[in-house]
């Protein structure tokens, strides 16, 4: 699959708060990057896994994509993410693909 399938497969997944197919989408040992600090908000599948659960338990949480492009192992998307404690966030997200699988997710917050 290309990034941008395994990108839209994700947000399909994230908006209908299915953690397995969530989680299926990224290598075992993915990393959650944040930018530009470059610090490591998540590393491995089970990180990752928890860190969704709980905001998947947020009823009110979706997502919703205003933009993408993608360029090589790449997949980005500029996005609103509702429903948080902290009202609506912007967000660059950047979806490294490799073997179809999410390797890193790279975030840029608004």
């Amino acid at each position: 699959m290309t990034p941008r399938e395994i990108a839209n497969q994700q947000l399909i997944a994230y908006n209908n708060h299915d953690i397995d197919a969530y989680c299926a989408l990224f290598h075992d040992d993915a990393t959650l990057i944040d930018l530009p600090s470059s610090k490591v908000v998540a590393e491995g599948i089970k990180q990752i896994k928890s860190m969704y659960q709980a905001r998947f338990a947020i009823p009110e949480l979706t997502c919703k994509v205003h933009s993408t492009s993608d360029i090589a192992d790449f997949a980005i998307d500029r996005e609103t993410v509702y429903g948080l404690p902290d009202g609506p966030v912007d967000i660059a997200a950047m979806y490294e693909v490799i073997d179809s699988k999410i390797k890193r997710l790279f975030f840029i917050r608004e």
